[in-house]
């Protein structure tokens, strides 16, 4: 099983309720509403992994994401809008979507941007080893990230310019920078040390080198002043590449 704060690459569609509506140019960028779903008896998600894919599921583990589905949705509510904030209001581009549903699972070994799927187990209390709660709200950040750089990538020259390297480190570059970029501004040093010790650390050689691209190659500086860029190019609630 991958740690904990491992992202993945996005996929090819988003699960959501409502366009954005387009901002003026003097206004930051609106944050999305996020509704975390987890239902009683767990999600339709993790039935077919036992049932259709065979993998086991623990339900203890089902009861206990049921159950602090609100301490979730609450630690989303109070942590998430600064990360946000950090990330729209430097760079500018509107976030495609008003609102977003994020579902929980306890199935996936990984957390996935499209859908917005968060794996959840390292959180719970039958967890061996517990992940600590700001995890929570920035992986979740992390996987919205994927979805809001995306229209962006098509238009990188420092996509091309890393062309070559495996899908799971092109599709992290300006994530990882905004990361790098967000933790900085909110003064959250503890938590850029740890996501700096587990990128490095990661099993996916993809992250490890993204991570390294960023933070030690390039500077994040550079993928910012691209989103930055073609924030200027955009029109208004562009979602599109």
């Amino acid at each position: 099983m991958t740690p904990q704060f491992i992202r993945t690459i996005p996929a090819a569609a988003a699960l959501v309720l409502l366009p954005a509506c387009p901002s003026s140019s003097a206004a930051a960028p609106a944050v999305p509403r996020v509704e975390i779903l987890y239902p009683h008896g767990g999600s339709l998600l993790d039935r077919v992994c036992v049932n259709e894919f065979h993998v086991p599921v623990d339900s203890e583990d089902v009861q206990a994401a049921v159950e602090k589905r609100q301490a979730f949705q609450d630690e989303w509510n109070a942590q998430g809008p600064a990360y946000m904030n950090a990330a729209l209001s430097e760079i500018g581009i509107p976030f495609p979507y008003a609102e977003v549903q994020a579902t929980l699972t306890v199935c996936l070994r990984e957390s996935t941007s499209v859908p917005l799927i968060l794996e959840v187990r390292e959180f719970l209390p039958t967890a061996k080893t517990q992940a600590p709660a700001w995890e929570f709200s920035e992986i979740l950040f992390h996987e919205l990230m994927h979805t809001y750089v995306s229209p962006a990538l098509a238009h990188s020259a420092l996509m091309e310019k890393y062309r070559n390297e495996p899908p799971t480190t092109k599709y992290h570059l300006h994530v990882m920078a905004i990361e790098k970029m967000v933790l900085l501004e909110l003064g959250r040093p503890d938590e850029l040390k740890a996501i700096d010790r587990g990128y490095r650390d990661a099993s996916d050689p993809g992250y490890k080198r993204a991570w390294e691209i960023v933070n030690d190659i390039e500077g994040y500086q550079p993928f910012i002043a691209e989103l930055k860029a073609f924030a200027k190019l955009a029109p208004a609630g562009r979602t599109g590449g």
